[in-house]
């Protein structure tokens, strides 16, 4: 199947453009692309061709900004590029693109400025068209986000005009999950993780519209680390995942079979991840009433030593005694 048939597909073209978006734009754009400029490469091609590329990519679990977060912006930049690129090691379609430029050593504080030791990606139309063919089997075999396609859309579609969620709406969309959640830990083992404190970290992590982060030096580190694994799973390790970002090395921690699991399990069983990776903490998720320290300590637990620089702690108490008004 050639470009022109995998794009005019229903599925694919909800895939590739938002709903809401002139899809008469990004056709003019592909249209020059196939006739005139044979490879889209980061200064070529327009705005709206590469707004539909990065949905493909985030569609397909790839991170589309040089800082590790999924944007859509329209712009072939650094972080498009290393998408591109790691897509196109991974299902070897690329003689240029080496494990060891996309593994390259670097820090938390200098993955971004490092970045440019990623060739540039040139976009051919063999690699588009490899694209567009896993999109659709992962579909068919509901290996997307969230598992339904449905769902997966509906988290990018927020993504692309970052529309996120209130209280209201994530108790409304996720509280009976939460519920359920809440209670199976309990019938399990006797553990007490509120409701109130699943939703309140679902609210602070993600807002309710899944949006995975990548973490370049985690790659980097587990390369050096398991040289043999496959880089497709050791990625999606690199990356804080699902409605509650969990960070994808700690998969094992919630009952997940590998990181991937983590991006492409039911809504339901996103929910269950949040609520079993608190389960260490419930000496304060099982107050109805927490102090000021619970949710530092909660906080710290979740985020990192470095919670109380962005005022973690008071944002989870915020959104915690949110939903307790609305349940």
């Amino acid at each position: 199947m050639d470009v022109a048939a995998l794009v005019n597909d229903p599925v694919i073209q909800k895939i590739v453009t938002h709903p809401d978006d002139d899809t008469a734009r990004w056709r003019v754009d592909l249209q020059r692309f196939l006739e005139q400029d044979i490879q889209l490469t980061r200064r070529s091609a327009g705005e709206s061709a590469i707004s539909s590329i990065q949905r493909l990519l985030i569609f397909l679990g790839y991170s589309t900004s040089a800082s590790g977060a999924f944007n859509i912006d329209g712009d072939f930049g650094r972080g498009t590029n290393r998408g591109v690129a790691q897509f196109q090691y991974e299902q070897q379609l690329s003689s240029t693109i080496s494990r060891k430029s996309l593994c390259y050593p670097c820090r938390w504080n200098t993955a971004k400025k490092l970045i440019t030791g990623i060739p540039e990606a040139t976009l051919s139309e063999p690699t588009l068209v490899s694209m567009l063919r896993v999109a659709k089997e992962r579909c068919e075999q509901k290996l997307v986000m969230t598992g339904a396609l449905d769902s997966a859309l509906f988290h990018l579609n927020a993504l692309h005009h970052r529309q996120f969620l209130s209280c209201r709406d994530i108790l409304e969309r996720y509280g009976n999950a939460a519920q359920t959640a809440s209670h199976s830990i309990r019938e399990m083992d006797g553990s007490i993780v509120r409701t109130e404190w699943i939703l309140a970290i679902i609210r602070q992590e993600t807002a309710g519209v899944i949006r995975p982060r990548f973490e370049q030096h985690y790659l980097s580190r587990l390369n050096s680390q398991y040289p043999n694994e496959s880089l497709s799973e050791l990625r999606m390790q690199s990356m804080s995942l699902g409605l509650g970002q969990i960070m994808g090395t700690n998969y094992k921690l919630v009952g997940a079979q590998s990181a991937t699991e983590l991006f492409t399990a039911p809504v339901e069983t996103q929910v269950a991840f949040v609520a079993d990776f608190l389960k260490p903490r419930q000496l304060q998720t099982k107050k109805s009433d927490p102090t000021a320290e619970d949710f530092r300590k909660v906080a710290r637990y979740y985020n990192g030593p470095q919670y109380a620089a962005h005022l973690y702690h008071e944002q989870l108490a915020r959104w915690f005694r949110e939903f307790r008004l609305l349940m």
